[in-house]
């Protein structure tokens, strides 16, 4: 069925390639690009060997079933929309959107479509989640006790340069909202979504409007505590690593990786070489082919997946805001 599949792309920057050969390892037939630069848009369909759209329109009356957003995070919530208007299914690049009312905006037009939009998480896709997962919900951690997420990235000042990366309105928020959401996706995935947040943020090494570096405390409903670290501005950066603590066992992981597991046995997970902790072009497309199987073999996504996604996102959202606020509070004392 997979196979049969007709996909499209909105976007053909840095992750697109990533996008392509996911789709079509996975089973897709990848028809076309666009791109607001048509000259832009056609050189990478030479590339891919795809047909290049003048137009949105044009993209959006092709027979094609679903459509990737690859564009700017600030563009993504209105491109979702149009997408489902139009009649396919959308999968959208982290974040889904930027803001809570744009995440309730692409989940009205799920169901008055009957469409779905997923966004890009795939990390939950990962072999070292699902067994991970799987051993937290069998009660094999015993009661969850802390959660540490630690994510010390470099970007280049050429990274953001007369670019919308780090600016308030297009990327929403800094190290945590673009470089750190996969992991605080991993995070909430597995010990659940927080109800206390505190943190502080600040912009320590580079020239742009939003956060470089970031710690915030959870309070997850369990009663366990979790810590976050984020940043872009670690010259020496490194692998992002996940600590997870139970009364019974304890496991890390690093990327995708199971670096080490005390009081539970689980089957090795070698990882897919995913590390862009200093540079983001440095990705597998594993994961990503991982996802698109899921979303080609199903067909459809359930309104629950996406409620949890959704989730996330919101809580990521709020970490960014409560972090500024404290920033700002700072500011004004």
């Amino acid at each position: 069925m997979s196979a049969q599949i007709r996909t499209s792309i909105i976007g053909c920057g840095m992750i697109a390639g990533t996008h392509v050969t996911a789709m079509r390892d996975a089973g897709a037939a990848v028809v076309g690009v666009y791109d607001r630069s048509y000259d832009a848009a056609r050189q990478f369909a030479e590339s891919c060997g795809l047909k290049a759209y003048r137009t949105l329109e044009e993209l959006l009356a092709d027979d094609t079933e679903i459509t990737t957003v690859c564009t700017p995070s600030g563009t993504h919530a209105e491109l979702a929309v149009a997408v489902m208007q139009s009649g396919k299914h959308a999968v959208v690049e982290k974040p889904m959107a930027l803001t809570e009312a744009d995440c309730r905006i692409i989940l009205d037009t799920e169901r008055s479509t009957g469409r779905f939009c997923a966004p890009i998480s795939q990390l939950r896709f990962s072999e070292v989640y699902r067994q991970v997962r799987d051993a937290i919900d069998a009660g094999k951690f015993g009661k969850m006790i802390l959660g540490t997420l630690s994510m010390k990235y470099y970007r280049s000042p050429e990274y953001f340069a007369g670019s919308w990366r780090g600016t308030r309105r297009m990327d929403g928020g800094g190290a945590l909202m673009n470089q750190g959401i996969h992991g605080i996706d991993m995070l909430c995935g597995l010990l659940g979504y927080p109800v206390s947040i505190t943190g502080h943020a600040a912009t320590l090494l580079h020239n742009i409007e939003v956060e470089d570096t970031a710690t915030a405390s959870l309070l997850f409903p369990d009663g366990a505590l979790g810590i976050i670290d984020g940043s872009t501005a670690v010259t020496h950066s490194k692998p992002r690593r996940l600590e997870l603590c139970g009364t019974l066992a304890s496991v890390t992981i690093v990327e995708d990786t199971l670096a080490s597991a005390e009081g539970i046995t689980l089957s090795a997970c070698s990882g897919s070489g995913y590390n862009s902790s200093g540079d983001p072009a440095a990705i597998s497309t594993v994961l990503h082919q991982n996802q698109y199987r899921n979303i080609l073999d199903t067909a459809a996504i359930s309104t629950v997946l996406h409620q949890n996604q959704y989730r996330n996102i919101l809580d990521t959202a709020a970490i960014s805001t409560v972090l500024h606020q404290n920033q700002y509070r700072n500011i004004l004392d």
